[in-house]
């Protein structure tokens, strides 16, 4: 059939007035606000009806013309291990390989040494792939030398992720060697903006944008002091957020990151600003320890709107990283979740689907806004670092998520198993690491975080 020859004149022309007539018969005198509307963490109102938005303009990746990149953990601690799972990955759809250091914020307790010597042979023996190369928490002598070993490093993409609120050498030594990498002419970025931490510990939406955009501009004073200007700064800058089962709330936190951005460069006097480099990974604080099959779903959700929401690479969490090593099959499933979502609904062809949509463009504009305000209070207050070390960002963050417990959650707690199947992995994992002063902190030891 064709849509086409559907008569628009079958249904009725109403408006929304007459809609709220029938939705207070429904209700029989219940309050509209209480029965049909929502709020996000941060307080923010969502309605259950949105006129579409005729005044918008599409929020594209920075290569609206390429698909996102598919990447895959590299965070086995056994070398061998990890670089059999490096070729498997490579050779089964990723695109993109995140080298996840021991001491990473990320690594939520496994990762890589920094001392591991097979490093600079397994990236050796990838230099003739087009892979895209991702560096989180390594230090700047061992990215040299892991970059140093590419055959020609120049001529692939590599993110370096260097983070400055976690930068162990210094904000003087920080801006030095961001400048160093600069120069080598290496495509990619290098500086990370992320909000990880933010999120995994417990924050809101709002919370994690607005720590994002003030990495943004700390790391912008440092490299204007190392004589970079506002554009190159901005370019060597990676965008990091978590992205998790709440479908509508991660497409529009996404969106809202692509404006915050464009905000702080406008303020810089960077006209028509390259978009940012978008990197999402999926939520470890919605991951499940009983019955984790269910972190496949959440997993799927979060990817679904991660790609839809604009992001430039995504990288899934395996659904049986709450009781240890992945095992091969967690992998796979944690690689597939992407690539059947690419190959089959084919989302990396679409640029920001959700453009125009009433409540989604109203989410973004709120979520904006409200992290533009504490945005502003954290600058007010000396700016990140300030607000890290002196722990009002750990204080802030402890009570976003003390909040959130305190809530009536429902979800899968209604439809527990009864008798738990065993989880196979390859080995325990180590102690976190944390970063920005947070401890990421699952909210569920169960069944009764999220709604999937």
């Amino acid at each position: 059939m064709n849509i086409d020859s559907l008569d628009p004149s079958i249904f009725g022309q109403t408006d929304h007035k007459a809609w709220l007539k029938l939705v207070e018969r429904a209700l029989k005198g219940k309050d509209f606000e209480e029965a049909l509307a929502s709020r996000t963490d941060d307080g923010i109102a969502i309605q259950p009806l949105y006129k579409r938005r005729r005044d918008y303009a599409p929020l594209s990746r920075r290569r609206a013309d390429l698909p996102w990149t598919v990447t895959q953990r590299m965070d086995d601690p056994d070398p061998e291990r990890a670089m059999t799972q490096l070729s498997d990955d490579l050779a089964n759809g990723a695109s993109g390989i995140s080298l996840i250091s021991k001491t990473s914020a990320s690594a939520f307790g496994i990762g890589i040494e920094a001392r591991d010597s097979g490093l600079p042979r397994a990236l050796a023996a990838i230099s003739h792939q087009t892979a895209i190369l991702r560096f989180d928490g390594f230090a700047p002598d061992t990215i040299d030398a892991l970059v140093s070993a590419i055959a020609d490093p120049t001529a692939k993409t590599l993110h370096l992720g260097f983070d400055v609120f976690s930068y162990d050498g210094g904000q003087t030594a920080f801006a030095k060697d961001i400048k160093h990498f600069i120069e080598r002419g290496l495509t990619g970025t290098i500086v990370n903006a992320d909000g990880r931490a933010v999120h995994n510990a417990g924050g809101t939406e709002a919370q994690e944008l607005a720590v994002m955009a003030a990495s943004i501009v700390g790391c912008l004073r440092l490299l204007e002091e190392a004589g970079l200007s506002p554009e190159a700064a901005l370019a060597a800058t990676s965008l990091c957020l978590s992205a998790d089962q709440n479908q509508f709330t991660t497409i529009a936190k996404l969106r809202a990151a692509r404006l915050i951005f464009t905000r702080i460069a406008e303020a810089c006097g960077v006209a028509n600003p390259q978009p940012a480099h978008l990197f999402a990974e999926t939520s470890y604080r919605m991951l499940t320890r009983l019955d984790p099959e269910t972190n496949i779903l959440r997993n799927t959700i979060a990817v679904f709107s991660a790609g839809v929401g604009g992001a430039d690479e995504i990288c899934v969490l395996p659904h049986s990283l709450t009781h240890g090593i992945p095992d091969p099959l967690a992998r796979r499933l944690a690689r597939n979740t992407q690539t059947i979502l690419v190959a089959e609904s084919h989302l990396d062809h679409v640029v920001d689907p959700a453009a125009g949509a009433g409540g989604i463009e109203t989410l973004t504009d709120a979520l904006a806004e409200r992290a533009w305000d504490i945005f502003i209070e954290i600058e007010a207050q000396g700016g990140l670092a300030k607000v890290i070390s002196s722990g009002r960002l750990a204080a802030m963050v402890a009570e976003a998520r003390a909040s959130r417990i305190a809530k009536l959650i429902v979800g899968t707690t209604l439809f527990a198993t009864k008798t738990e199947r065993p989880v196979t992995v390859l080995g325990p994992l180590g102690p976190i690491a944390g970063g920005m002063g947070l401890m990421p902190v699952r909210l569920d030891e169960g069944y009764h975080d999220g709604d999937c």
